[in-house]
């Protein structure tokens, strides 16, 4: 199985690219400029440069797969970076779950946090926003929260 994943570099991401690869699956990770290192076993996995708020790079990553993880998160924003919630947490996934609903993909998995609410705080509202979003998609959808 082919399985897109955005968030393939970061902590929870890189067991999930070990998981998938002992299991005999093929990982299209989202890579952003400067985070080439960080790929595990790079040379196992298809690799699209690009970042999150790229629509273009997430058709690209998609194409061809038959599954699409979300797994990224972050516990503080960095608004003169564009790092803010709602850019990472809940913009994020949507564009994922349209590029996946574009391909014609039919399963999505999606890490959110265990505590997340509707008007909670920011990162708990942006979380909550993104399963409501992924959940209601009509893809087979499936959110953990890891705590």
């Amino acid at each position: 199985m082919h399985v897109a994943i955005v968030g393939g570099t970061g902590f929870v991401g890189g067991y999930l690219v070990d998981a998938l690869l002992a299991r005999g699956h093929r990982p299209a990770l989202l890579v952003r400029d400067g985070s080439e290192s960080r790929v595990r076993r790079a040379e196992d996995c298809r690799l699209v440069p690009g970042s999150i708020d790229d629509d273009d790079a997430m058709a690209e990553l998609v194409a061809g797969c038959d599954a699409v993880i979300y797994c990224v998160g972050i516990l503080r924003e960095a608004p003169k970076d564009g790092i803010t919630f709602e850019a990472t947490q809940y913009e994020g996934a949507v564009r994922l779950l349209r590029a996946a609903e574009s391909a014609g993909i039919g399963r999505m998995l999606l890490m959110s946090a265990n505590g997340v609410k509707p008007n909670g705080t920011p990162y708990q509202d942006t979380k909550y926003r993104a399963e409501r979003a992924v959940l209601s998609s009509g893809l087979n959808a499936t959110v953990f929260r890891p705590s």
